[in-house]
């Protein structure tokens, strides 16, 4: 809006009413005689929530969550029931007889039950995505720089499609989301498309420090090359270049996401113990903030789960055994083949490694070693590195963004 007037709403039993005075380009609905006239608009929604979403002046509405546009700024405000914080801005509308379950506040999505949930959730996006990498060879050669494309470009192949798939997405505003970081921010554009609006999102993470500007990216990308692609994939070229880049930048981005999940979760441990991670700091005494961060039990679920899911995901479903399925409604092959998978998967996954031959697309050890050697400790240097600056200090050189605090040049399988 250029000149955004204001929007009231009206909540009834049966349905939301929106008069406004302008939807577009600062010019109001309805003009004669050059007197603004009000345009009301009525939306019953029948006992359900509804989302109006204002996209260059057109209203669209879809179900399952609601907004409005607020008469100071024109920002889009609305709740979801998406576990990401943000998808909107955490402001509700509701009917009188919607249930107060149906809204998210920040103090829910700062939970820690939020927030592992939300982790659990990114382990098939990181799994699916490491599997798709992994029926490509090494192919060295897109990683190193001059080896492609020339010595003058001064990139290598990935981070030549890296910075430009960056830039694409960040006029499109994915990098104004606090769970999005860039590898390469210094060479992101300075503004995004004009036609966009701005996106507004909750305060969830402090800026006491520059904690929320916490991006661990360069060592990730460092230990996924050298460390992470070895043990995943098989050596040597299959002149699949193109493919592979694509692969890494989805595991990347993915691995990204997650790791940086650090700081809602330290974020959440903080305001749970302020004083306790306050004085740990003030003390200087980084190992024991690790140690009150630390949750032993949830890592071994975690690492576990991620095991289990690799063997799952990466196997054929059994169904070469099965009878063909008579009509539509015969569903018993389908079961018995889904549980003789989940039946071999799990065993798969609990087997002793000792040297066996790979079984499925994916050794699930891997997977489970990427966890515990690389996104789990690159994760809690983040925690450290967000609650040393939260509450006021430099971290220790050690839980710089350039390095891990215990470094570690192979997986330990």
């Amino acid at each position: 809006f250029n000149n955004p007037h204001t929007w009231n709403s009206y909540v009834y039993s049966q349905g939301i009413e929106i008069s406004c005075l302008s939807i577009s380009q600062g010019r109001s609905i309805a003009q004669a005689g050059g007197e603004r006239k009000r345009e009301k608009m009525k939306m019953t929604v029948n006992n359900s929530i509804i989302r109006i979403a204002l996209i260059t002046g057109i209203i669209f509405c879809h179900s399952n969550a609601c907004a409005f546009v607020s008469s100071s700024n024109s920002n889009i405000n609305a709740v979801t029931s998406s576990s990401s914080p943000y998808q909107w801005r955490n402001t509700c509308i509701r009917e009188t007889n919607v249930d107060e379950n149906e809204c998210v506040k920040t103090s829910d999505v700062l939970s820690l039950d939020s927030i592992r949930s939300t982790l659990i959730r990114q382990e098939e996006t990181i799994i699916f995505a490491l599997i798709e990498r992994a029926q490509y060879r090494q192919n060295a050669v897109v990683y190193g720089r001059g080896k492609m494309l020339g010595e003058g470009v001064g990139q290598s192949f990935l981070e030549f499609m890296l910075v430009g798939t960056e830039a694409l997405h960040c006029k499109v505003r994915r990098y104004t989301s606090p769970e999005e970081h860039a590898f390469f921010p210094e060479k992101l554009p300075k503004a995004s498309l004009g036609v966009l609006p701005e996106l507004d999102f909750p305060d969830l993470l402090s800026d006491a420090g520059g904690a929320n500007k916490v991006n661990f990216n360069e060592i990730l990308l460092r230990k996924y090359i050298d460390v992470v692609l070895p043990a995943l994939t098989k050596s040597g070229d299959d002149e699949q270049h193109g493919s592979t880049v694509l692969a890494d930048i989805a595991a990347l981005q993915a691995l990204s996401r997650r790791v940086h999940y650090g700081k809602f979760v330290a974020e959440s441990k903080y305001r749970a113990d302020p004083e306790g991670y306050q004085k740990l700091v003030d003390a200087n005494d980084h190992e024991g903030v690790m140690k009150l961060l630390t949750n032993e039990t949830v890592e071994k679920q975690v690492l576990r789960r991620a095991r289990l899911k690799a063997a799952t995901y990466g196997r054929e479903p059994l169904m070469s055994s099965l009878p063909e399925l008579e009509d539509d409604k015969d569903s018993t092959s389908i079961i018995a083949a889904a549980a003789a998978s989940a039946v071999v998967a799990a065993v798969e996954a609990m087997r002793d490694h000792s040297g066996a031959a790979q079984v499925g697309k994916v050794d699930p050890w891997i997977i489970e070693s990427i966890y515990r050697d690389i996104i789990i400790p690159i994760t809690k240097d983040i925690e450290v590195a967000y609650l040393f600056r939260r509450c006021g200090k430099e971290p220790p050189s050690q839980y710089a963004p350039n390095r891990m605090s215990v470094d570690v040049d192979v997986l330990s399988i």
